[in-house]
């Protein structure tokens, strides 16, 4: 699954909900910029936050809370006329608690994620 922040628009969304296989951040820049730019980073900082996602670390990676991933999960279920079920909650734990085995779960809960730039 993928957090998408439109960095042109601040909005934030989940791709793939039930792909817990993966997880990261996408980030799709306002313009030609790459993203490597540290404008870029701070504007995906400014769009988490603001969602309270989530937060963008100094090594470049970020740290996405899941209790919004759990509330995407649901915007995005809804823009379809569905629900999460009790299996979905079921799998998004079991992928937090693989993360925290890999030592990929920050102090606070939150998941840490690579940051990917484009579309």
């Amino acid at each position: 699954m993928e957090v998408v922040v439109d960095l042109s628009t601040g909005s934030v969304a989940l791709r793939d909900r039930d792909d817990m296989k993966g997880f990261a951040v996408r980030a799709i820049p306002e313009g030609p910029d790459d993203g490597s730019g540290n404008g870029a980073l701070g504007a995906l900082a400014a769009a988490l936050s603001l969602r309270d996602a989530g937060t963008v670390a100094p090594d470049g990676d970020a740290f996405i809370t899941p209790g919004a991933v759990r509330a995407l999960a649901e915007e995005a279920a809804a823009s379809e006329g569905k629900a999460l079920d009790a299996e979905w909650e079921s799998r998004f734990t079991a992928m937090v608690e693989y993360a925290a085995t890999k030592g990929w779960i920050g102090d606070d809960g939150s998941i840490q994620a690579h940051i990917g730039w484009g579309s």
